[in-house]
């Protein structure tokens, strides 16, 4: 066997020197892929000039070399990101190592063979005081407390804490993805037609709900976009609610007394709430910051939530969604985000519902909003409004339409804006309302109106750990103006990892 003489008495031979490279190849090509892509190369070549390596040594070295660093680059194009109850948060879950686990600055990632799976979640609670209530005239379907006397919880956020699994994979070209969310506000909660989300019951020996809101599958690729199928936020309004600052904290604090799984932010006071629906849905690819989205969802019914309202539980076709948005950076340090979405559902009366309408009657209720973004570091601003007919107010298709079937006009907006202090420290301010008209025989006690005034200071204490308070001002009023207001702060922490 031939053996090179080195200084100080070190030797080594050229098989020995094969071994090494082929042994620490497999494990240090992802490092050298990311670190410097010639670095291998460079080492072959001094070895095979200096006699070490042999020219057919050299060359079965150099070809597994070069396939390695392809199978890396063929794995980093599949690293996914998942989402944290947002199309625009997003948890990077890359690993360049099989085996390698780590805290990522959001969520936990790991790749198993060619999967790479992320588990992220967050904690989000407020102590919530709400006071000075004033107790006036009765208004149907309001969402705010309403008694006489202050009350204090501790209670989730919007979102409420949860835990986020999600999957990525790349097999026969396709860009495959699972994700399960589960969510939970930590009050008690009642048995009633919201579920979980259900007014809570402040009594001994209850128990929290879980929201199993998020259960979906992905297909796709870069050229053709990603088609969902499952159980996932839908495309109306989700742009509206997922800019909202408050969407980050709390917000109005409705039923504080008997706390819900989550609180508002301005859900029901600026925007419907878009909700979690059964879908399949297509969203196309990036084209220079502009995308579009369209989808089948599963149709919900016309309800009455105020007690003053037509129900329609029947439906024959699939509710349609669909949405335009554009996001970018106009100049350094300028980002801009424009969005409008549309939704359409058809609705029949059903034997038994509670409307003056002949079984088999349809209605075509619908809506619209839009908004617009504008981040000019250190501030941003952002309006955002809507409009429907048949939709309702706070929740999609609630109070919709009166108890002759006749649809009932919705529309509202807000408009925020806020200024990082510093890196970890932020501030802001918002207002936004939400009103609904009355149609022929609607009583006047139908809520009218809904309109919140909030600010917040938001302070970034470690990567994960932030800390807020708010102050919230809410108003609702009926159909003669008539209504009532209180007042609350809330302080609290969101733990997001």
């Amino acid at each position: 066997m031939p053996i090179i003489q080195r200084a100080k008495g070190f030797s080594i031979s050229r098989i020995a020197v094969t071994r090494l490279l082929f042994g620490f190849g497999l494990s240090l090509s992802p490092i050298i892929e990311f670190a410097h892509a010639d670095t291998t190369d460079q080492l072959l070549e001094e070895l095979k000039r200096k006699g070490i390596l042999t020219s057919s040594e050299f060359k079965k070295l150099k070809a597994r070399h070069e396939s390695e660093v392809e199978a890396q680059r063929t794995r980093s194009k599949n690293i996914k990101h998942a989402n944290l109850g947002s199309p625009d948060q997003k948890v990077n879950i890359a690993s360049p190592d099989d085996r390698y686990v780590k805290a990522a600055k959001k969520g936990l990632g790991v790749r198993i063979g060619d999967v790479d799976v992320s588990l992220s979640g967050a904690v989000t609670f407020f102590a919530s005081q709400v006071f000075n209530p004033t107790h006036g005239p009765q208004v149907d379907g309001a969402l705010m407390t309403t008694g006489a006397n202050n009350s204090f919880a501790i209670r989730g956020g919007v979102p409420p804490s949860l835990l986020l699994l999600s999957l990525s994979t790349n097999q026969m070209g396709y860009d495959l993805g699972f994700t399960l969310g589960l969510y939970t506000g930590g009050s008690n909660i009642n048995t009633g037609f919201l579920n979980a989300n259900s007014g809570g019951a402040a009594v001994a020996l209850g128990t929290p709900g879980i929201d199993a809101r998020q259960v979906y599958g992905t297909i796709g690729t870069p050229e053709f976009g990603t088609i969902k199928i499952g159980r996932d936020v839908g495309l109306f309004a989700s742009d509206s609610l997922f800019n909202d600052d408050a969407i980050f904290g709390a917000g109005v604090p409705f039923f504080n007394s008997t706390p819900h799984n989550s609180t508002l932010a301005h859900i029901g006071y600026g925007y419907l709430y878009a909700d979690y629906i059964p879908q399949i849905s297509y969203t196309s690819p990036n084209f220079n910051g502009v995308t579009f989205s369209i989808g089948a969802f599963t149709p919900l019914q016309e309800f009455n939530f105020s007690g003053d309202s037509g129900t329609m539980t029947a439906h024959d076709q699939p509710m349609i969604q669909g949405r335009l948005k554009y996001a970018g950076v106009l100049t350094e340090g300028v980002g801009l985000s424009l969005w409008t979405s549309a939704l359409t559902q058809q609705h029949r009366a059903e034997v038994g519902d509670a409307v003056n309408l002949a079984p088999g009657t349809n209605i075509r209720a619908y809506g619209v909003d839009g908004g617009i973004k504008l981040d000019i570091a250190p501030v941003s601003f952002l309006v955002s409004a809507y409009y429907g007919n048949g939709l309702g107010t706070a929740a999609l298709f609630y109070d919709g339409i009166s108890v002759n079937g006749v649809k009932r006009q919705s529309y509202g907006g807000y408009a925020q804006g806020s200024f990082r202090i510093s890196d970890r420290f932020r501030v802001g301010a918002s207002w936004g309302i939400s009103l609904l008209d009355s149609v022929y025989g609607d009583p006047g006690t139908l809520i009218r109106s809904s309109d919140a005034y909030m600010g917040f200071a938001r302070y970034k204490l470690t990567e994960w750990m932030s800390l807020e308070a708010e102050y919230i001002h809410t108003t609702q009023k009926n159909q003669t103006g008539s209504g009532y207001s209180n007042n609350a702060m809330l302080f609290g922490s969101v733990l997001a990892f």
